[in-house]
C-alpha cells in the first residue's frame, strides 16, 4: 500500500522499489542492437512480442531458493523498479487539492513505461520516478484501470537522456504457470526503505474475497481477476511493485495485505498484460488510456450445495443474484433466480466463488454495442433471450471543482442511479462544499442531487459546468437550485458575488 491514506479501507497494501541509472542511455541504433548488449528498446505494439524473453535458454521452472539463486534474481530485477512520489487528485471542502504519497513501479519496456497500482498512480496530477542511483526524473500518466486496480506511467525520456541515466527492463513471465508452494521475491521501498526484497511462496493462485466487494476511495476493483496469494513480507510504501519468481520474471503486482497475518496480495501479470495492451492502445498525446469492458446489467452467485434445489447436474450454469434496474439485462426479460447457462452458445457454470471472477470477465470482454444471446433456465424451462451490450461504467462519476460557487461534484452515473433509487442519470452530485461560499450559504448537503439551475436542467456535469460559465459571465448573483435530496425534490436560492 502507499504510506499515505490513499490505500485500500482496511487492507495494507505492498511492494515499491528502485531502477538503476549509472552511466549512459542506451542506443537503440541497428548497431547497438548488433552486439551482444541488450537493447532498451521493443516495439509500442503491446502483444506477445512486447514482452521478449530477456534469456534465450530454457530455466529450471522452480529453481532452489538458494542465497545466491536470490541474490542474482534481486540484482537482475532491481535495476527495473521504481520509487513513484506522486500527488492525487482529491476533492474536500469545495475545492481540488492534491494528497501526495509513495509507491512503487516496475519499467516494462525501453521505452521507460512503468506499470503500477491505480491506488498509487491513478488520477495522478503529478509524479517522480527515483532510480536505483538516487536520480529523480519526472513522469506523466499514461492511463489507469481502477477495476484491476492498475497504471501505466511513462518516464520523462528526455530528461532520462539529458541526465544519461541506463535501465533495464523487466521479464514479464507468465501467472498461470504458478503453483502453490512456489518461492517468489518481493522487491520494493517499503516505509521509504529503498531497495529492499522479501522472500516467501505463493500460498493460492486463485484466491478471492467473494461475496465482499472491494473498492479504491469509492471506485470499484477487483471484480475481473482473482489474486494470487503469497505469504512474502510486504508493507506500506511497496503497493505496485513486482511479484518475482527465481528465474527473475515478474509473476504478479504487488497490491495489498492484511497487517501481521502473512496474507499479501497481488495481481497476476496475466491480467496486467491486458490491461497494459488496452492502455497503451488507447491512450493518445491528448487522452489517457483507459480499458474498455461490457455491462450486461447481472450479477452472479455460485450455485455449490444449490445444485438439488434447482434440479441441476453438477458445474452447470451460473445463479443470477440481482438485475440492475433499466439495464440490458432487464430489458432481456431476466431476473434475479434464473440460471444463466451460456452467453452465444458457450457454457457459463459457476460452482464456486472462485469463479466468479471469470464469469464476470466472461461478460466484460463481449463487443460492446453487439447483440447477445443468453440462454436461460427458469422453472426447470430453458428459453433464449437476446440482450445489446452496453458500456461499463463506474458507480463514481467525473468530479470537477466549482470554485466561484465553492462546491465539488460528480456526475451522476447509471450505477449510481440505482444505488440511490434515483428516477434517473440526469444531474450531478455534490461531494463537498466550501464553509461560508454561496453553496455552504444555500445549506447544499454532500449528497444532493443538482437537477436544474435557473430553471435550465441539468443532465450531466458538461451541462453543469456550461451553466456555471454563464452565470460567471453574466456576473448572475443569485441563482435558483432544484435540489433532490433523498426522495424529496426541494428549491434553493444560491446568492454569489463577484
Amino acid at each position: 500500500m502507499l504510506s499515505t491514506p490513499m490505500t485500500y479501507r482496511t487492507l495494507i497494501a505492498i511492494t515499491l522499489a528502485t531502477v538503476t541509472c549509472s552511466g549512459i542511455l542506451r542506443e537503440t541504433t541497428a548497431k547497438a542492437q548488433a552486439t551482444t548488449e541488450p537493447t532498451t528498446q521493443i516495439s509500442r505494439e503491446v502483444d506477445s512480442k512486447t514482452f521478449p524473453l530477456l534469456d534465450s535458454v530454457d530455466a529450471d521452472p522452480f529453481p532452489a531458493a538458494t542465497p545466491k539463486q536470490v541474490v542474482d534474481v534481486t540484482k537482475k530485477v532491481f535495476p527495473a523498479v521504481v520509487r513513484l512520489d506522486v500527488a492525487q487528485e482529491i476533492y474536500a471542502d469545495g475545492k481540488r487539492t492534491m494528497q501526495r504519497g509513495i509507491g512503487s513501479g516496475v519499467i516494462i519496456d525501453g521505452e521507460g513505461r512503468i506499470l503500477t497500482n491505480y491506488h498509487v498512480a491513478g488520477r495522478a496530477a503529478e509524479i517522480y520516478v527515483t532510480l536505483s542511483n538516487k536520480e529523480r526524473v519526472k513522469g506523466k500518466l499514461v492511463g489507469d484501470d481502477h477495476w484491476t486496480d492498475l497504471a501505466v506511467v511513462q518516464m520523462d525520456m528526455d530528461e532520462v537522456r539529458q541526465k544519461k541515466c541506463e535501465f533495464t527492463y523487466a521479464e514479464l513471465g507468465e501467472s498461470g504457470k504458478l503453483l502453490t508452494g512456489q518461492d517468489v521475491v518481493a522487491i520494493g521501498t517499503p516505509f521509504g526503505l529503498a531497495r529492499t526484497m522479501t522472500l516467501g511462496i505463493v500460498s493460492n493462485t486463485e484466491r478471492t474475497f467473494y461475496p465482499e466487494r472491494q473498492t479504491i476511495d469509492e471506485y470499484e476493483t477487483g471484480e475481473f481477476s482473482n489474486w494470487i496469494q503469497m505469504d512474502t513480507p510486504i508493507a506500506p510504501g511497496n503497493s505496485g511493485g513486482p511479484l518475482v519468481d527465481l528465474n527473475g520474471k515478474i509473476v504478479g503486482i504487488n497490491t495489498r495485505g492484511i497487517a501481521g497475518q502473512g496474507l499479501n496480495f497481488a495481481i497476476p501479470i496475466d491480467e496486467a498484460k491486458q490491461v497494459i495492451q488496452s492502455i497503451l492502445g488507447s491512450a493518445t498525446p491528448e487522452k489517457q488510456g483507459k480499458v474498455t469492458r461490457a455491462y450486461l446489467g447481472m450479477d452472479f452467485k455460485p450455485l455449490q450445495d444449490l445444485e438439488s434445489f434447482y434440479a441441476l447436474d453438477i458445474n452447470k450454469g451460473v445463479l443470477i443474484s440481482s438485475v440492475d434496474r433499466g439495464s440490458p439485462a432487464e430489458k432481456a426479460g431476466l431476473k434475479a433466480q434464473d440460471i444463466l447457462l451460456s452467453i452465444n452458445g458457450t457454457p457459463t457454470n459457476v460452482r464456486f466463488p472462485e469463479e466468479i471472477a471469470p464469469a464476470r470477465k466472461k461478460v466484460a470482454t463481449l463487443p460492446i454495442g453487439s447483440e447477445v444471446e443468453l440462454l436461460v433456465l427458469r422453472d426447470g424451462k430453458e428459453m433464449t433471450v437476446k440482450a445489446t451490450v452496453e458500456k461499463l461504467e463506474s458507480r463514481v462519476g467525473e468530479e470537477r471543482e466549482f470554485k466561484t460557487w465553492g462546491m465539488s461534484v460528480r456526475d451522476v452515473t447509471r450505477l449510481y442511479m440505482i444505488d440511490q433509487r434515483l428516477d434517473d442519470d440526469h444531474g450531478v452530485v455534490v461531494t463537498s462544499v466550501s464553509r461560508g461560499l454561496p453553496g455552504d450559504k444555500a445549506k447544499l448537503q454532500e449528497g444532493d442531487v443538482i437537477r436544474a439551475v435557473n430553471g435550465e436542467d441539468v443532465l450531466d456535469i458538461d451541462a453543469f459546468a456550461t451553466l456555471y460559465e454563464k452565470a460567471k459571465q453574466e456576473k448572475k448573483e443569485q441563482l435558483l437550485l432544484s435540489i433532490q435530496r433523498g426522495r424529496g425534490v426541494q428549491m434553493a436560492v444560491m446568492k454569489v458575488t463577484y
